[in-house]
C-alpha cells in the first residue's frame, strides 16, 4: 500500500527481520545501536540508534539504499529518508545524542498485516497512479526544483 496518510513504512515480520539485520550489518561502522532492547518507537520501530544530529547529517549520504518493491515498482529509499529523529528522546552525557530509528518497522508490531510505504519514504519521489492499467510507478524527483520548473507557487 502506498499511503500519504501514514508517516513511515511497514513490512511484514519476515521481510522486516531481514531488512533490520542487513541494515544493522551494513551500518555497523556508521551508526551506534541504541542498545535498549525494550525501546520501540510508536510500537513498531525497534531498529534504533544514538548519535548527535551533526553526525547523522554526515552519515546519511553514506547509508545503504533500501529498495521497497511493490509488484515490480520500486521506491529507492536512501539518506535522510532512512532515519527518523525520535522527538524528545536524548541519550548520553548531557543529552548529547539524539535517538534515531530506521523509518521502516514491523507491521505485526503495529497490529496490522500489510506492507505500507508512508509519506516519509515518498519525499522527493514522483508517484504515478495508472488507474486504467492498475499500476503504480515511482521516479526520483527534486521537489525543491519542482516549483521553479512548473512556475507554481505564485
Amino acid at each position: 500500500m502506498v499511503d500519504f496518510g501514514t508517516q513511515l513504512a511497514f513490512l511484514l515480520a519476515d521481510a522486516y527481520k531481514v531488512l533490520k539485520a542487513e541494515f544493522g550489518s551494513r551500518t555497523r561502522a556508521l551508526l551506534v545501536p541504541l542498545g535498549e532492547p525494550g525501546f520501540v518507537f510508536q510500537g513498531a520501530f525497534d531498529a534504533c540508534f544514538r548519535a548527535p544530529e551533526a553526525r547523522v547529517a554526515a552519515v546519511c549520504p553514506r547509508l545503504p539504499e533500501v529498495g521497497l518493491v511493490l509488484r515490480g515498482a520500486e521506491v529507492a529509499v536512501d539518506g535522510e529518508r532512512l532515519l527518523y529523529r525520535v522527538p524528545g528522546e536524548r541519550r548520553g552525557e548531557g543529552g548529547a545524542d539524539a535517538v534515531w530509528c530506521l523509518t521502516v518497522g514491523g507491521s505485526d508490531m503495529a497490529g496490522m498485516s500489510a506492507y505500507v510505504i508512508g509519506h516519509h519514504q515518498q519525499q522527493n519521489v514522483w508517484v504515478e497512479y495508472d488507474l486504467q492499467n492498475g499500476r503504480v510507478r515511482f521516479a526520483p524527483a527534486r521537489c525543491d526544483l519542482t516549483t521553479q520548473r512548473l512556475g507554481s507557487g505564485a
